[in-house]
């Protein structure tokens, strides 16, 4: 059978409906070569298109007691339709996740990133620091740290300010030292 007139077709989806096997295979080999190659067509995929066209008619056997065909033809090809859009929206979902979650990844990898060079560089700093004379330490920290002015710094430690750019100068150079370490990693 190539097609179906619309009475008999109207007896089919009776037959269908009652659980008649035979009314099922005559409509599935009337239709599965015309639904696969709009399915193909659609899609530009062959294995989708089988997968589509299968689970049409998987659906249909499942769903036949409750089924309202008008016209079958209408139907099927209605259904291969619905098919196809919702595998493109689903495909569209799964690209937007994908982007998302690769977004997601290349922040959460470029903060955490950051956040160990960060402590490297702090481990550096406080490295050199500590390599520095004690009142350079001091200089350095309230300076830098305690973002006091060096007239602030020069009354509480009872020094000359002459002294206080003297310490900063000093735990400036032993820094940048420390730290071309730390820039040589950075850029390896």
């Amino acid at each position: 059978m190539t097609s179906i007139e619309p009475e008999q077709s109207s007896e089919l989806v009776l037959r269908l409906k009652s659980g008649d096997v035979l009314a099922y295979e005559i409509i599935y080999n009337v239709f599965v070569k015309e639904l696969l190659a709009t399915a193909y067509k659609k899609t530009g995929d062959r294995v989708l298109a089988e997968e589509l066209v299968q689970n049409i008619f998987i659906s249909i056997w499942e769903k036949r007691e409750s089924l309202v065909i008008i016209n079958l033809r209408a139907y099927l090809f209605g259904s291969l339709k619905l098919s196809v859009i919702n595998h493109i929206r689903s495909l569209v979902i799964e690209n937007k996740y994908k982007e998302y979650k690769q977004v997601s990844f290349q922040e959460d990898y470029q903060d955490t990133s950051n956040l160990v060079d960060l402590q490297d560089l702090s481990g550096l700093i406080e490295e050199g620091l500590n390599s520095l004379p004690t009142k350079t330490q001091e200089v350095f920290r309230l300076s830098r740290y305690g973002n006091q002015s060096t007239k602030d710094i020069s009354s509480k430690l009872k020094i000359s300010e002459k002294a206080v750019e003297y310490h900063i100068t000093r735990s400036l150079k032993r820094l940048k030292q420390y730290l071309k370490k730390f820039y040589i990693f950075l850029y390896l």
